[in-house]
């Protein structure tokens, strides 16, 4: 004779890699809006008991025997969380089912971490006369999602800092070519100008003083170019809207495409990091802009009140393929995200390929947010 249905069912439940269990009130209860239902709640707690466990139940929650188990009470299962496993309860009763995560504790007091699916078992009047459950014990895959959310907020804190020490080493190497350098080639220019003045008149030696000259006045403008790719003095003395407007006049002088900058601020201080991520998320944005966009027109937007700080960077170009958008295609997109969470905000590229219709670039900001140093 084959095996009958009964048989099938209980082989199924106890050879189970899940941990199986029927849990059973003392005595029914009803549930609705007629009744109270945190004193259902409570009475759940105390006199709903496990009542059949199998083999993988008692592996999981660590008990040698059944006995260790039948008879247990949601009181005694979650004496370490009671409001939030009511709370819980209280739902799955009002819903009739449950998928849930949840944090419980084996008998020997260790934490375990369980995702569960949960059922109501109704009598023939409707009233709650229990509940079946399977779960799962994801202790050990809840803690590597722990440690890798915490490697990446670690990793994040250390990308901010990284990029607040370069700004930092930037300004310096910025403001020393400009002040000892540009002072020094400036002193040249003075030291040459005097000695114009002993130079023979012929025109010869004159050519060569204004091959001279021209060289320093040369290397001068690169001094200052240099000094202001490396940071510009604008940032620090001005402020971002004026280092925004600067910047949009120069790629538009650079790169002959027309640029219209609006920038509606009420005056509210941004912080220093947030400043500097902003403005190389521009430069980004603009780099990308001449690469890859095809573009004729290119709109700079700042918005920035007390709560929140908005910039944006749209183009008429051939928009961003999808495929550039997603994992790390492209690293200086990757570079912005990552300014973009260090400073706090979040960071949006929406590329509309075909037709002209370009891509644009967000950056939201909360006004304060950022990663502590």
């Amino acid at each position: 004779m084959g095996i009958g249905n009964e048989q099938l069912l209980e082989l199924f439940f106890s050879q189970s890699l899940d941990g199986f269990f029927f849990m059973m009130m003392d005595v029914p209860v009803e549930w609705g809006d007629h009744v109270d239902k945190d004193a259902v709640i409570d009475y759940a707690f105390e006199h709903q008991r496990i009542t059949k466990v199998n083999s993988a139940f008692l592996e999981q929650f660590h008990a040698a025997t059944r006995e260790q188990v039948l008879g247990l009470t949601p009181a005694q299962f979650f004496e370490h969380d009671l409001p939030a496993a009511k709370a819980r309860w209280r739902a799955f009763f009002d819903e009739g089912r449950l998928h849930a995560e949840t944090h419980e504790r084996r008998l020997d007091g260790t934490d375990m971490r369980v995702e569960g699916d949960y059922m109501v078992i109704y009598d023939p009047q409707g009233r709650i006369a229990g509940h079946f459950g399977i779960q799962r014990d994801v202790t050990d895959r809840h803690r590597a999602e722990q440690d890798l959310r915490a490697s990446r907020l670690e990793l994040r804190a250390l990308a901010a800092r990284l990029q607040r020490v370069r700004e930092e080493e930037r300004t310096g190497i910025a403001r020393e070519i400009h002040d000892e350098l540009g002072q020094a080639l400036t002193g040249l220019k003075l030291e040459m100008a005097w000695m114009k003045r002993r130079l023979p008149r012929n025109q010869e030696t004159q050519a060569q003083y204004r091959a001279v000259i021209e060289g320093i006045d040369g290397t001068l403008g690169a001094v200052r170019r240099i000094a202001t790719e490396l940071r510009p003095s604008l940032l620090d003395q001005l402020g971002l809207a004026a280092a925004l407007e600067w910047q949009g006049q120069e790629f538009a002088a650079r790169s002959g495409l027309s640029v219209r900058t609006e920038i509606t601020v009420d005056g509210t201080p941004v912080p220093d990091d947030l400043s500097s991520s902003a403005f190389r998320i521009l430069q980004e944005s603009l780099t990308n802009v001449a690469r890859h966009a095809q573009a004729k027109r290119v709109t700079i937007r700042l918005l920035q009140n007390e709560d929140i700080l908005t910039l944006e960077v749209t183009d008429d170009g051939i928009g961003i393929p999808l495929d550039r958008l997603e994992g790390t295609a492209s690293l200086g997109l990757v570079g912005m995200r990552e300014r973009a969470l260090a400073c706090g905000g979040e960071l949006r590229i929406v590329g509309r390929p075909g037709g002209g219709r370009g891509t644009t670039v967000t950056l939201e900001v909360p006004i304060g947010a950022g990663v502590p140093a």
